[in-house]
C-alpha cells in the first residue's frame, strides 16, 4: 500500500476549509493509501495515523503585515518551525507522497526534501488566484490541484510546465442535507446566515450594512477571529436585536444552516470556500460576491453580485429571502459530494505514484 503524509499543522486548531478538507479526504483515502497527518493536534479519525507536532501553533490570522508577504512574519515561522521538525519522522516514514496544506516556507522545505529522496509532492490550491499559489507553483509541485476551472486556467498560463488539474472541494452530504432539523435561534425571520472568520477580507462589515439597509432581515454570524469585537459592535448598532454571533462547534453546524432563510459571504476572494456546499446542501440559496470561481461554485443557487455596491447587495437579499428556489441549492450541492471528490483524488494520485 503506498504511504501519504498530508502536513496540516492548524488541523485541532481551528475548523475551516483546509482543515476540513484535511480530514475529509485523508478518511476517504484511507481505504486505499496508508495516511498518516501530521499536525498540531487531533483525535484519531478513522483510519487515520496521526503524528502530532507541538511547537507553539496558535490560530492563525489573516492579516500577516508587511514581513508576511515574504513569509518572515512570526505566523510563518511557525509554520517553518513545524515543517522543519516533522522531517526526522518523514524520512523514517518513507513515504511515496506529500501533500503540504500551509504554503509559505513549508512548499520549499518539502519540495527539496521531496527531491532529495525522490518523492513526489501534490500541491491543492486552497489559497486561491494570488500571490500565494503563485509561489506554491513556482516550486514545481509533481501536480498541483486547482479548486475551480478558473483556478486551473490560471495556473496554466502562469506555469507551462506543471500538470495540473481541477478537483472541487467537497460537503459531507450524511452530515448536511435538508432533513436536518433546524436550530432555536432567538432572531426574528427571516434569518440571514454567514459562517465566516471575523477577518478583514471576509468583509462581514458589508454584510451587516446591507442586512441593515434590507430592514426587514435578521443575521446571524456563526464565527469567530481578530475582528470579533469590531463586527460585534457593527451589528449591535446597526441591527440591534436582529443581531446574533455565535461560535458553533462544526458538527453542529447543520442545524445552524438550516435554520436560516439563505446564505451569504461577501468575502473579496476564495479559493473554494467551502461553506458555500455546505450551505446549499442544507437547500440554502447563496448571495455572494461576484466571479468566476464563485459562479461555477453557486451556479443558478443563488446570486451573484457586486457586494461592495451595499444597494445591490441589499436588494439581492431581499429578494432570495422572499423567493422559492425550490431544492436547486441542494441539486447545485450534489454535485460536489466529498465521495466524488475523493474518487477523483484517488485516480489523480494512482496515476502519479505508477
Amino acid at each position: 500500500m503506498k504511504k501519504i503524509a498530508i502536513l496540516s499543522c492548524y488541523t485541532g486548531v481551528v475548523d475551516r476549509g483546509v482543515e476540513t478538507f484535511v480530514l475529509e479526504i485523508g478518511r476517504r483515502l484511507s481505504a486505499d493509501f496508508d495516511i498518516t497527518v501530521y499536525c498540531f493536534d487531533m483525535p484519531h479519525y478513522g483510519k487515520l495515523r496521526v503524528r502530532k507536532i507541538n511547537h507553539g501553533i496558535a490560530k492563525p490570522k489573516s492579516s500577516k503585515g508587511f514581513f508576511g508577504k515574504f513569509y518572515l512574519d512570526l505566523q510563518s515561522l511557525k509554520v517553518l518551525i513545524f515543517t522543519l521538525s516533522a522531517l526526522p519522522s518523514l524520512t523514517r516514514g518513507k513515504y511515496d507522497l506529500i501533500i503540504p496544506v500551509n504554503g509559505g516556507w513549508q512548499i520549499a522545505i518539502i519540495r527539496l526534501f521531496t527531491r532529495l529522496f525522490g518523492k513526489k509532492m501534490l500541491i491543492t490550491g486552497h489559497a486561491g488566484i494570488g500571490s500565494d499559489d503563485a509561489w506554491n507553483l513556482l516550486w514545481q509541485p509533481d501536480i498541483f490541484v486547482a479548486l475551480t476551472y478558473a483556478q486551473a486556467q490560471w495556473a496554466k498560463r502562469l506555469t507551462g510546465d506543471i500538470k495540473v488539474v481541477q478537483i472541487p472541494n467537497g460537503v459531507d452530504l450524511h452530515k448536511f442535507n435538508p432533513k436536518i432539523l433546524p436550530a432555536k435561534i432567538s432572531l426574528p425571520k427571516p434569518i440571514v446566515i454567514c459562517a465566516s472568520a471575523l477577518v478583514p477580507y471576509k468583509r462581514v462589515d458589508l454584510t451587516i450594512r446591507a442586512i441593515a439597509m434590507a430592514k426587514n432581515l435578521s443575521l446571524l454570524v456563526i464565527g469567530d477571529g481578530e475582528l470579533k469585537g469590531a463586527v460585534d459592535s457593527l451589528g449591535k448598532r446597526l441591527l440591534g436585536k436582529k443581531y446574533l454571533r455565535l461560535v458553533v462547534p462544526y458538527n453542529q453546524m447543520p442545524s445552524y444552516y438550516k435554520s436560516a432563510k439563505l446564505f451569504t459571504l461577501a468575502s473579496e476572494t476564495e479559493a473554494f470556500g467551502i461553506a458555500y456546499v455546505e450551505a446549499m446542501a442544507c437547500n440554502l440559496p447563496v448571495v455572494t460576491t461576484k466571479d468566476k470561481s464563485r459562479q461555477e461554485i453557486v451556479g443558478d443557487a443563488g446570486i451573484l453580485v457586486n457586494t461592495k455596491n451595499l444597494n445591490r447587495y441589499s436588494k439581492a437579499l431581499s429578494f432570495v429571502a422572499r423567493s422559492n428556489f425550490k431544492n436547486k441549492p441542494y441539486a447545485q450541492a450534489l454535485k460536489f459530494s466529498w465521495n466524488k471528490v475523493g474518487t477523483s483524488y484517488k485516480t489523480t494520485i494512482d496515476q502519479l505514484l505508477k
